[in-house]
Parts: structure tokens; sequence; C-alpha cells
């Protein structure tokens, strides 16, 4: 009917479309899991290292152990480490050390993917607009119609999808930069704790303490 807007095919391609959408669906739950890994992960560490440390500065190497084994924290199972070696008479640093790399490592776990997305998002939003142009221009072409407003049109629809994914790579270059930032402060963080743990723990050791059962 006259007066009412012309309708032509969307130009976004449907690939880059549902590309940058799942980009955009797994960025989300990937911040939302990063967000549960590092939420009270130093103050729970801290809470943790005091009541440990409270039990063996008065000697009392099985109540340490059994507030270790009752945390919900990852870092327990670094001065576990170093307690099983200290019962064993091996050397409690190397041990808390490996798991404290191991550590490292699980927070950092998702972080790749982050970064995959950050650098992928803008190519994917690259190639749908270029696909999309190019089958504005063979509509036109086939519909014979003619002007500027009527390659505009195309061209900006197919431009969306490099917004779409300049979008999704800046939001992902964001998160990334913040969650290694958190890494490295909640590594420096559980340094602290645990070498604190570990000097209490070699005093005890040195004093020929009772060792705990391991």
């Amino acid at each position: 009917m006259n007066g009412e807007p012309s309708t032509t095919a969307f130009s976004i391609d449907p690939i880059a479309f549902w590309s940058i959408l799942s980009a955009s669906m797994v960025l989300f739950a990937l911040a939302l899991e990063q967000l549960y890994t590092y939420w009270r992960l130093v103050e729970v560490a801290r809470s943790l290292g005091t009541e440990a440390h409270k039990a063996l500065y008065k000697g009392d190497l099985q109540a340490a152990r059994t507030i270790c084994e009752r945390s919900t924290s990852p870092v327990a199972d670094v001065l576990l480490a170093a307690m099983n070696k200290m019962a064993h008479g091996e050397s409690i640093y190397k041990a808390a050390e490996r798991e404290r790399q191991r550590l490292g490592l699980w927070m950092r776990r998702r972080l790749w993917a982050l970064g995959t997305i950050g650098a992928v998002a803008p190519f994917v939003g690259l190639f749908g607009t270029v696909v999309g142009i190019i089958r504005a221009f063979r509509d036109i072409a086939s519909a014979g119609a003619m002007g500027f407003p009527v390659v505009a049109k195309g061209v900006s629809e197919a431009l969306i999808a490099t917004a779409g994914g300049i979008f999704v790579a800046v939001l992902a270059v964001v998160l990334y930069n913040y969650f290694q930032s958190r890494a490295n402060q909640s590594t420096v963080e559980i340094r602290l704790v645990v070498d604190e743990f570990l000097e209490q723990l070699q005093l005890q050791a040195d004093r020929g303490a009772p060792k705990a059962e391991p």
C-alpha cells in the first residue's frame, strides 16, 4: 500500500549474527563464573590462615589440620600439603609452592577464553559486514534499484555486525584485564597467608612439636 515503508531483506549474515550472540552469552557466563571464583576468596583464605596460625602457635598441629580439612577455601589444600610433608620430614616449602602454583592455574583457568573472545569477536563482526555488503549489493543488482539511499540502507544494516563484534570484544578485553588483575592480587594475598603459616609451621618443626596425623 502507498505510504507504507518498503521492506527489504536484513543484510546481517546469520552466521556472524549467531556467532556474536553466542560469544556474548559465553562471555556473560564466564564473567559470572569468574566472579563466583573470586567471591570472598581472599577473605576466606585470611580467616583460614588466622585460625590455623593460632592453632600452630599453641603447638596443636592436629587442630590446625582439622581447621584446614573443614575449610571450603582452596587455600586449605596448600596448607594441608605443607603439613603432610612435615609429617614425613620433607620440605614444607616445596610442597606448598607446588599447591600454590596449582591454585594459581585454577584461578586463571577461564582467562584464555575471555582473551580469545576479545581477539576473535571483531573479525567475526567484520566477516558479517563483508558478507552483508556483498548480499546487499547483489540484492540491489537483482532488483535493479539504484540510488544512494538504497545502497546506504544495506550497508548500514551490514555494519551492525561489526558494531556488535567490537562491542563484545571491548567487554571481553575489559573483563579479561579485570580478572587478570584480580588473579594477580589474590595470588599475592594468598602468598602472604601461606608464607605466614609456613613460618609458624617451620617453628613448630624446629621445636620438635608433635606431628599431626597425615
